[in-house]
């Protein structure tokens, strides 16, 4: 209740209007209140807005970048702008985060919990208990209704004042829609909060008597409604052979020209290169959260399958360069001899100056630029971004800033890796080779030019490093460029990884290149 005796509202929408690019709205000056503890029932047609709606309200998206233009005012309990208290959406495909337990990922909400939000001070274990999950699960391991019910716990451990589900029964049997009814109702009834639900399929919820409010397509307004007329409405608008309503997704099919594509996209990749100076310091507010996805990919691009695969890289190519070579010198019994020691040391300085850095750069932007546009590219279309950001978390930060620190310190360690062990490679080649040659020979010669004797380091090590670092910046921008573009489906995943391991390994050869003039 308010100061003045009335109910206090919830949510309130005034002279709101959503108008898609070619002037056709989707709202036309709607307004809705609702008070505070209320349950309701948002039902509209698919296709008609509902969930365009929902990210409003919930602050996920950002009118100019889907091309909407959009007027009033939404107003979430009270308050308005950054500092307002958080609306908790539970997604349509819950958007649970895949590499934490469920456990994992009710924690995460409560450690993101605002301060002021401690009237909720249930732990993330205990919101499991209640829900009967086993915290250790992972989501892929999960039926479809438990990871509904972690998605349920998560956003409750938000301790938000309202609630939003989005589409919750969509695709589901009459059973299953039933028990997801149900433990929506339940959570309702379990707090104080406001419930609102986004649906089409409204009967697995008239049981409860919500409070229904129909998005009118004709008028473009939200009104309440009874059941009755709520059942006429929809059969009168599937049954009516009017041009369905336009939803934001159709403005896709009124792309851009081409060739406008291809001058903002590079604009991007920049911004997205300046926005890394950033987001790597960005995320602290949490550290154990920031150390523990640094960690995750730390282990994705640097320790493991990676390690291995530039190791052996390494070693391949100190086999092929040294013995193929020896065996083309003709007439090795003279020449062999006299050049050995002219050949290794050009050998060991134009493999640690060029060949080694050019290779590793390569072989990381094609394996690790494609498993990060896919790790990326899948939260995308999952909408674990919108997830994170629903929880409080910045995605860059977590993401993008520890996917950058980890290719920047990386790289540089890879092509350590790499050349040690093309080192020794070398050394196994040479004497296999060589009748004459002896493992002092090799090294005194091999690092004759390229590491003389009394230094720490070689000769161009500050060269080396600073290529293969500024590698890992420009990988990082890349794939996470064009991994978190939007995803309408898997094959938009797909085609960015394939893009990424083209543009990833171009702008290494390039970036390489350059480097060449500047560093000779």
């Amino acid at each position: 209740m308010s100061t003045d005796g009335t109910p206090a509202r919830a949510l309130t929408i005034e002279d709101l209007t959503i108008a898609l690019p070619d002037g056709r709205r989707l709202f036309d000056r709607a307004d809705l209140t609702i008070e505070q503890g209320q349950f309701v029932l948002l039902v509209g047609p698919s296709g008609s807005g509902k969930s365009t709606l929902l990210r409003l309200i919930a602050g996920l998206d950002d009118p100019e970048r889907i091309a909407l233009r959009v007027t009033g005012r939404i107003d979430v309990a009270g308050a308005s702008g950054p500092s307002s208290p958080r609306v908790g959406l539970v997604f349509q495909n819950h958007a649970l985060f895949d590499e934490l337990t469920a456990l994992g990922n009710v924690q995460f909400a409560v450690d993101h919990r605002p301060r002021e939000a401690a009237a909720d001070d249930r732990t993330a274990q205990k919101l499991l208990d209640e829900l009967k999950i086993v915290p250790g699960a992972k989501p892929a391991t999960l039926s479809g209704g438990e990871r509904q019910r972690v998605a349920v716990a998560r956003t409750m451990a938000m301790d938000p004042p309202v609630l939003l589900f989005d589409e919750p029964t969509t695709g589901l049997d009459p059973g299953r829609a039933r028990s997801v009814a149900d433990l929506i109702n339940a959570t309702h009834q379990g707090s104080d909060k406001t419930t609102i639900v986004v649906t089409h399929d409204f009967a697995p919820f008239l049981k409860y008597q919500p409070r229904l409010i129909l998005l009118d397509v004709a008028t473009g307004k939200l009104r309440d409604v009874d059941e009755a007329e709520l059942h006429a409405q929809l059969v009168d608008y599937d049954a009516s052979s009017e041009a369905a309503p336009v939803t934001p997704r159709d403005t896709a099919l009124k792309a851009p020209p081409r060739w406008l594509a291809w001058l903002e996209a590079p604009g991007e990749v920049v911004l997205t290169l300046l926005q890394l100076v950033v987001t790597v310091f960005g995320g602290w507010r949490r550290p154990a959260w920031k150390l523990r996805y640094l960690w995750y990919y730390t282990r994705m691009i640097v320790v493991g399958t990676t390690a291995i695969y530039v190791a052996i890289a390494g070693i391949m190519l100190g086999f092929v360069l040294v013995s193929f070579s020896f065996a083309q010198l003709p007439y090795t019994e003279v020449t062999v001899p006299l050049l050995t020691e002219e050949f290794l040391a050009a050998t060991g300085y134009s493999t640690f100056r060029v060949i080694i850095p050019l290779l590793i750069a390569v072989l990381v932007a094609g394996k690790c630029g494609a498993s990060i546009a896919a790790d990326v590219g899948t939260r995308r279309y999952a909408h674990q971004f919108d997830a994170m950001r629903n929880c409080g978390a910045e995605p860059s930060h977590y993401l993008y800033g520890n996917i950058g620190f980890a290719l920047i310190v990386g790289v540089p360690i890879l092509t350590a890796i790499a050349y040690l062990t093309n080192c020794y490679a070398s050394l196994v080649a040479f004497l296999m080779t060589s009748n004459e040659g002896t493992v002092a020979l090799f090294f005194r010669n091999y690092f004759a030019t390229s590491w003389p004797e009394g230094q720490w380091l070689p000769d161009g090590s500050g060269w080396v490093t600073l290529k293969m670092a500024t590698s890992g910046y420009v990988i990082a921008a890349l794939s996470y460029a064009i991994g978190s573009r939007p995803k309408t489906s898997p094959v938009d995943v797909s085609r960015d990884v394939g893009l990424t391991i083209f543009w990833a390994s171009l702008a290494v050869l390039m970036l390489h290149s350059l480097y060449s003039f500047v560093e000779f």
